[in-house]
């Protein structure tokens, strides 16, 4: 398999919509794709669920402590895409999980590879903003990391927070691909805009997978409960999104799936 992450340093920033649409133009290229979320507040469910409340039962904190089996814990979303929601738990269990997490590192690592599934998946990864446990997991098993900014002051000041997690957790091993960063809801009729996303071109050069126009199509598809792709499908959106997963794809063509370095 190949494991993507979709992170961002602090939030309002659009990952887990980024995270969405990344998985479900994965599915269109013709590749199974697993998206797993890492995040407590369960919003994932929201973007590729094919329906919202059942993905409510079940989750990736219920199987984690046993309540229920790994399989039952997934579901078939849009595209085919298979979500491994994060699930409902109150601030106690929360608290356990995460503590269970911070004394078993490689828990992510050993679970991915005990699902054994198909050398060609994608496994996509949504995480919390900012460093956390959940964080720390997804990066010790990411091969590449799609970094999620918007065009502005907050966002290029928070990547060093970033840069200094990758360094740590990926970095070192011989598998990890790159981190690439994906600007979201770029406005190009609003001046500071356009100077910030130029000097984040310049910045990050080769390391751009690519920039998001801003589209009410995204918003317009997730009152909708469907996706941006079949809500408005010659959106600008749409096309900068399968221009991203283009990228992506071309990063990981000549990249061996993952596989020992998840137990180390």
């Amino acid at each position: 398999m190949q494991v993507v992450s979709v992170i961002a340093a602090k939030g309002g920033v659009g990952k887990t919509t980024v995270t969405a649409n990344l998985c479900i133009a994965l599915a269109a290229s013709g590749r199974p794709v697993l998206a797993i979320d890492l995040d407590p507040q369960n919003a994932l469910r929201f973007h590729l669920a094919a329906d919202p409340r059942q993905a409510h039962a079940h989750g990736l904190a219920d199987a984690e402590r046993g309540a229920c089996g790994w399989t039952e814990a997934m579901q078939r979303g849009h595209q085919g895409v298979v979500l491994l929601p994060f699930g409902q738990v109150d601030d106690e269990a929360q608290i356990d999980l995460e503590g269970r997490l911070a004394a078993q590192p490689h828990w992510l690592g050993e679970t991915l590879a005990s699902f054994r599934l198909p050398e060609d998946t994608l496994v996509v990864l949504d995480t919390p903003p900012g460093p956390s446990v959940y964080l720390q997991q997804a990066l010790r098993v990411s091969q590449l990391n799609v970094v999620t900014l918007l065009p502005d002051a907050g966002s290029f000041a928070t990547l060093p927070i970033v840069e200094r997690m990758v360094d740590k957790y990926c970095s070192p091993r011989p598998d990890f691909v790159a981190s690439t960063y994906v600007i979201n809801q770029a406005d190009a009729s609003r001046r500071l805009s356009r100077d910030v996303l130029q000097t984040l071109r310049e910045e990050l050069g080769p390391r751009l997978l690519g920039v998001v126009q801003q589209d009410q199509a995204v918003s317009e598809a997730l009152a909708s409960a469907t996706t941006v792709r079949h809500y408005a499908p010659h959106s600008q959106a749409v096309a900068d999104f399968a221009h991203c997963t283009a990228r992506l794809l071309e990063r990981f063509a000549a990249v061996p799936a993952a596989g020992a370095h998840l137990y180390r």
